[in-house]
């Protein structure tokens, strides 16, 4: 098993992605990306490094970025390893469209469509159609997008999960300019983060209608998401609208639990669902004496000495979310 731990760790750290969990998962890739330099694995390797360059993206860190997309890039398209070449052309797609920059990333998105073997995949192809509709929108490519709309219909009229719909509908209230379609999609969605994305787009949308006090419910969501997640890019976005729809957008307070590191967190949040470290280890393929030595550096960065004490700090963090959810 430990010799597969380097393989497993790109799939947990692609799923906590693709999830909304940005920092798990960049927590996961450094873990996983030291473990296959070390073993040898250059095709993990790149796997780690291509999703490492998305979560750069989503933050806005351009030159991270770039840089792990090319060493990604330089080591999946010689060895033919289209999925891995695929996420990294992905993450520069991303990079673009995060900063604005929507007929680069609307270009990026085409030609990682017609990539061939070796180059791409067909699972990143589908993957990447939400946010083709998105750059094409933005790039002013009318006809482009209900291209890519059609397309990803034709690649979805299968799909049954809730998120997979709610991703169908957002792209419809792009390229159709549906404002109920949207209001369908935040119904659907199940990841927080994508729900945040179509969030700001109905808030965008409704605060250029003259409607701003319809948008500020769905900005503030999205701000305070992405201000979470780390998304930077997004959340500045977020933050401009909120303003200009009439709200006073000030940063939110810091939480004692940014002082953590990703892996810290993730620890944290396992001890207040009640796992012990036997338990937190084997989720997270450590050992239990790891498990323990990253609590030791927890409690004095917190200011506590318990378990209980670190419980109720990650509980009251989540506190507000859950209000929330309740309106």
């Amino acid at each position: 098993m430990t010799g597969q731990l380097p393989v497993v760790l790109q799939f947990v750290a692609t799923a906590e992605r693709l999830a909304g969990r940005l920092a798990r998962s960049q927590a996961v890739s450094e873990e996983g990306l030291a473990l296959a330099r070390e073993a040898g694995y250059e095709n993990t390797v790149a796997a780690h490094l291509a999703n490492l360059a998305v979560l750069a993206a989503l933050r806005g860190e351009e030159e991270a970025c770039e840089r792990l997309a090319r060493e990604a890039l330089a080591i999946a398209l010689p060895h033919r390893v289209g999925l891995h070449a695929g996420v990294a052309a992905y993450a520069l797609a991303t990079l673009d469209l995060c900063l604005g920059r929507y007929a680069a990333a609307y270009d990026r998105f085409r030609a990682i469509a017609v990539a061939g073997p070796g180059a791409g995949h067909p699972t990143v192809v589908w993957r990447t159609m939400p946010d083709r509709v998105e750059a094409a929108v933005g790039a002013g490519d009318e006809a482009g997008a209900r291209e890519a709309l059609a397309a990803y219909e034709r690649s979805a009229e299968h799909a049954t999960t809730s998120e997979s719909r709610a991703l169908l509908a957002r792209c419809r209230g792009l390229a159709e300019s549906a404002e109920e379609a949207f209001g369908e999609a935040l119904r659907l969605h199940t990841n927080p983060f994508e729900a945040a994305r179509t969030a700001l787009l109905l808030g965008e949308r409704l605060r250029r209608a003259q409607l701003p006090g319809q948008a500020r419910a769905h900005l503030r969501m999205a701000w305070e998401v992405f201000e979470q997640a780390g998304a930077h890019p997004w959340a500045r976005r977020a933050q401009e609208e909120l303003r200009a729809a009439g709200e006073n957008a000030g940063a939110p307070p810091p939480s004692v639990l940014d002082a953590l590191t990703p892996q810290e967190l993730r620890i944290a949040g396992l001890v207040a669902d009640g796992l012990s470290s036997k338990e937190i280890a084997g989720q997270l393929f450590l050992s239990p004496r790891t498990v323990e030595y990253h609590l030791y550096k927890v409690y004095p960065k917190l200011g506590i000495s318990s378990r209980t004490d670190l419980a109720r700090l990650v509980v009251l963090r989540k506190a507000p979310a859950a209000a929330d959810d309740m309106l």
